[in-house]
């Protein structure tokens, strides 16, 4: 079997159990038996494959059989701060932003923005980012944040961290990368001049993505494969 499953904590003692809708997948829709093996990560960047020992209603029980090596470290480590967009679009820019190599997707609370990251709709970002990571072949989640406003998502940025806000109108191209980035992308009817202000008081350079205006999950995406 080619799948991979996540694993709701790290193995111990040379075992570990699958839960919930992983373990249901692999035994009611996979039809797995005790011998089959199986790739599993735990989310934190550590992946094994493992061999079926067990299989209950809603558990399978699994043996390791030895630790995958450990993906190389990313050059950059990159957040990207966005006004969600509506509907399929929000998971749309959850999984390429995982598939990218994003870090940290952290939703913004905005005046003119059009969705609301709600407990509901983070619990479905996570699962697209889980679901992203299962398939792409990454084995550290994409940490989804609780909403911000821009000046809490500026403030709260780790020392160091280069910040970028996307702007249509800006002359220059993303600047080069540094070891933490944090973009900020707005909604599809841009940052107000106070929330552009603020990201500006915080050191923030405006960049331009592309010569035409993109939509908000596009300029996430162009950021994201420029930059990480």
């Amino acid at each position: 079997m080619s799948e991979r499953f996540l694993l709701p904590s790290p193995p111990r003692d040379g075992r570990a159990t699958l839960e919930g809708d992983e373990a249901r997948h692999l035994a009611r829709v996979l039809r797995a038996k005790p011998g089959d093996e199986v790739t599993v990560f735990d989310g934190a960047g550590h992946a094994w494959r493992a061999r079926v020992a067990a299989v209950a209603r809603d558990t399978v029980g699994l043996e390791i059989v030895a630790a995958l090596p450990a993906a190389p470290a990313a050059r950059v480590s990159l957040s990207i701060a966005v006004a969600l967009p509506k509907g399929d679009r929000q998971k749309w820019l959850a999984e390429k932003l995982s598939e990218l190599g994003v870090e940290r997707l952290l939703p913004l609370v905005t005046e003119r923005g059009v969705a609301e990251a709600t407990d509901a709709a983070r619990a479905r970002l996570e699962r697209a980012v889980i679901e992203a990571c299962k398939q792409c072949g990454r084995d550290r989640l994409m940490a989804i944040d609780p909403p911000r406003t821009v000046a809490e998502a500026v403030a709260g940025a780790a020392p160091g961290t280069r910040l970028l806000l996307a702007d249509p109108r800006a002359a220059a191209p993303p600047a080069t990368a540094a070891a933490s980035v944090l973009v900020l992308v707005g909604p599809e009817g841009g940052f107000t001049a106070q929330e552009e202000s603020a990201a500006v008081a915080a050191g923030a350079e405006r960049i331009l993505l592309a010569p035409h205006v993109l939509r908000v999950e596009t300029a996430a995406v162009a950021a994201a494969a420029r930059l990480v």
